[in-house]
């Protein structure tokens, strides 16, 4: 952590609490030694820990870290990310430790103070210093990047939420600087932050893992302001969508899947900092669910119109119904249900206007049966005069011009939406349909059958439609008059 690495206190080899006579001191003679080039001697570098990396001496270096101990708000932050001394017994032999590249010694001294949990007057300092050691970034060898910086700010901050801060605040600033332990809090976090996102070592959502499971008097302001950033950064991937949407519109399923991956993580943290009845997460939750769920709407458009081979419906349903787990406004939530029932009529469009006409053909014949039916029964009959019940029936099967069903059929349902209607999953439409074909089916002649055979679909035999004695009756006379004419010259050439 640079912060660490080119400390103010570490290039000018002092530790926190330094008197301002160490500080004059190695102000002005460290520079006197660089500049005539020569070696500066151990007792101004003492406290640099060489083993912890490279560290750059130059005059300006060190001038302006002589300025930053001069400030209050910057000697606090140095002071943060440096180590001191507040207990001599223990935190002398873990400084000779880091001096001889013994990290393992100073590790474990400390770490024995630190082991029951419980910051004191004794170990306060431990806590603090092994804090710093494991945030330089030294120990990343012996562990993942994730666990060392969880360690360190879990030390850092049970420090920091300790009565005793008061005692590291006398030691490294004077009574001019005034701060609560919450603004301590703060200024280090803000500071680990801004180190972990410029490194890229560790993710933002990691570091926001590792907040979420310490417990601090700054948490709630701190993660309050840590979430703005991925707000922004979620509204930013929205508006990237919505722009490729509108040029893209064959792809906007897979514009609509990706929005939903890239956000998914930082939606699934600001609600578990938020909760989900925030407005903040709720508003942008729902702007979310509602792009993602545009793109559903947009891909099933297009591909509906243009009349796509896709099974473009599935995909378009699925991403609109994964927009359910994300959405949580009612108004959002209303507008996933309204548009997921639509998707569903639109999928099924065509056996709907399919069953929509066969049922208004048979609304029509029942409503013809049943008047004429009323009005052949209430006609007054004569002495022994009786009610011709197959003229009755024929004039109902012509109240219905069926040649211009047949029209109608080739019209609403031409052979083309066939395969849709066939893959049409709900059985009780599907039953109703077959049931409406088979009412029509029945009433048309050998001839009118042929024209619409295709609409059987689930009859294999429906290519050659063999006539019935009822097709053969509904065939007009003179047709059969023609036919019968044909097959006798037919037969009487065979005979000469």
């Amino acid at each position: 952590m640079n912060t660490i690495l080119n400390n103010p206190y570490r290039l000018l080899g002092l530790l926190v609490g330094a008197s301002a006579l160490q500080l004059n001191r190695h102000r002005t003679r460290i520079p006197n030694y660089i500049s005539a080039g020569s070696q500066i001697p151990t007792e101004f570098t003492d406290f640099s820990f060489d083993s912890l990396g490279r560290i750059d001496r130059t005059e300006p270096n060190i001038a302006n870290s002589a300025a930053k101990l001069s400030l209050g708000s910057d000697k606090m932050i140095a002071a943060l990310f440096w180590f001191y001394k507040g207990n001599p017994i223990t935190d002398e032999p873990a400084f000779d430790a880091i001096k001889e590249v013994d990290l393992n010694q100073a590790i474990n001294i400390w770490t024995k103070l630190t082991s029951n949990g419980e910051v004191t007057q004794r170990n306060a300092s431990a806590y603090s210093n092994l804090g710093t050691l494991y945030l330089s970034g030294i120990l990343e060898g012996t562990n993942t990047k994730e666990a060392i910086l969880e360690q360190g700010i879990s030390l850092k901050l049970k420090f920091l939420e300790s009565d005793f801060i008061k005692d590291f605040k006398a030691l490294a600033t004077d009574e001019t600087y005034k701060t609560t332990k919450k603004e301590l809090q703060l200024l280090f976090l803000n500071q680990v932050q801004s180190e972990v996102e410029k490194s890229g070592t560790v993710t933002s959502n990691k570091f926001l893992d590792i907040l979420t499971k310490q417990e601090f008097s700054a948490k709630e302001d701190f993660l309050k302001g840590f979430v703005q950033k991925p707000i922004e950064q979620i509204e930013k991937k929205i508006e990237e969508s919505k722009n490729k949407r509108k040029v893209d519109k064959a792809n906007t399923v897979n514009i609509g899947e990706a929005l939903k991956k890239q956000t998914s993580e930082s939606l699934k943290q600001l609600k578990s900092i938020l909760g989900v009845s925030n407005i903040k997460y709720s508003s942008i939750a729902d702007k979310v669910a509602n792009e993602i769920l545009q793109c559903s709407i947009d891909s099933f458009n297009y591909h509906h119109e243009n009349e796509s081979s896709l099974d473009y419906f599935e995909t378009a349903w699925k991403l609109a119904k994964s927009t359910e787990t994300i959405a949580v406004g009612k108004l959002t939530r209303d507008r996933i249900i309204d548009s997921l029932n639509t998707l569903e009529k639109m999928k099924d469009k065509e056996i709907s206007q399919a069953i929509q006409v066969l049922q208004s053909v048979k609304d029509a014949y029942e409503t013809n049966k049943a008047r004429i039916k009323a009005e052949v029964l209430n006609m007054p009959l004569g002495y022994n005069q009786t009610i011709n019940w197959t003229k009755v029936d024929q004039a109902i099967e012509n109240s219905i011009n069926w040649d211009k069903v047949v029209e109608l059929i080739h019209k609403v349902i031409p052979q083309e939406n066939i395969e849709k209607i066939i893959n049409v999953r709900d059985q009780a439409t599907q039953n109703n349909y077959k049931d409406l074909v088979n009412f029509v089916m029945s009433k048309l002649n050998y001839l009118q059958k042929n024209k619409v055979k295709y609409i059987v679909y689930w009859n294999s035999t429906n290519r050659i439609l063999i006539p019935t004695i009822d097709d053969i009756e509904k065939i007009p006379q003179w047709i059969i008059w023609i036919i019968g004419f044909i097959i006798f010259l037919i037969v009487l050439r065979a005979k000469l």
